[in-house]
């Protein structure tokens, strides 16, 4: 997974962690038996830059790091282009690939805590807001009703105006739940300034590399997207999210299970009766 992870972070990488990149791509037989001692002294930089590299692609050691890369230099290197003349058994083989390599990498971004975090906040919520601008928006509004299903108090709209408004009367009870790809909408960062100024609660479901709205929020959900040359960049990336919602919604079942089962029940009871009579 070494390759995936660096791509993640790519666009991040400092001019010396560019150097520890570049020695990896071109030297990984040799690497593989370094310290992070002998690599700082091989390309002249600290040793702590080889930690802070080490940690930026999401792992937990150097020797991690390592581990990885041999497994990655063992693996049998796959296309995963997807082209027109290939059949379908192709396609459909490397859409999995793709999938399984972000379901991994959504694991390994996001870290037990951090849905620890996102779980508690939520449960103890007076209120939610869910909001996602332009294409996000379905998705948040996927993400409201399941909410909703469970008896949380959430509500979403496209309506950047009455985001706005509602959220000028929402306190330290309150929770913000934003999804932005970019982290850079206008719409969704105002939304966490004013969230901010309330002492709201803000979690961003929003891209690894760094971006202004990590700055706004107090738990950071980081989605990872694989660059291919095909629109399999957005389903790659929806991947990455509905992996974070399941955590996120079956960790939550489960501090009280007993109760939530409860509640869903009634509500698909409401929902049978109200279409089925």
């Amino acid at each position: 997974m070494y390759q995936e992870k660096l791509k993640q972070v790519q666009n991040e990488l400092t001019q010396t962690e560019k150097i520890i990149a570049d020695f990896f791509q071109n030297h990984s037989l040799e690497a593989r038996s370094f310290t992070s001692y002998q690599l700082a002294d091989r390309l002249n930089i600290g040793q702590s830059t080889i930690i802070r590299f080490s940690k930026k692609l999401g792992y937990r050691s150097f020797r991690e790091l390592l581990e990885d890369l041999s497994t990655s230099l063992t693996e049998e290197k796959v296309k995963e282009e997807i082209v027109l003349n290939e059949g379908t058994s192709s396609t459909n083989q490397k859409i999995i690939q793709q999938y399984q390599k972000m379901a991994q990498l959504t694991l390994e971004f996001n870290p037990p805590q951090v849905i620890d975090q996102t779980v508690s906040a939520l449960k103890k919520a007076r209120k939610i807001i869910v909001f996602g601008f332009g294409n996000s928006n379905l998705f948040a509004e996927y993400i409201s009703n399941q909410w909703l299903k469970m008896g949380l108090d959430s509500f979403c709209s496209a309506n950047s105006h009455i985001i706005f408004s509602m959220l000028s009367q929402f306190g330290p009870q309150d929770v913000l739940f934003l999804i932005s790809e970019s982290g850079e909408t206008p719409e969704i960062l105002k939304a966490a300034r004013i969230a901010g100024h309330q002492n709201v609660t803000v979690i961003a479901m929003t891209r690894i590399q760094k971006n202004r709205l990590h700055g706004y929020s107090d738990i950071v959900l980081k989605t990872v997207n694989y660059e291919t040359n095909t629109r399999l960049n957005a389903m790659t990336l929806r991947c990455s999210q509905l992996c974070l919602l399941d955590m996120i919604y079956l960790n939550l079942y489960k501090t009280d299970f007993e109760h939530y089962e409860k509640i869903i029940a009634e509500s698909e009871k409401l929902l049978d009766y109200k279409y089925n009579g």
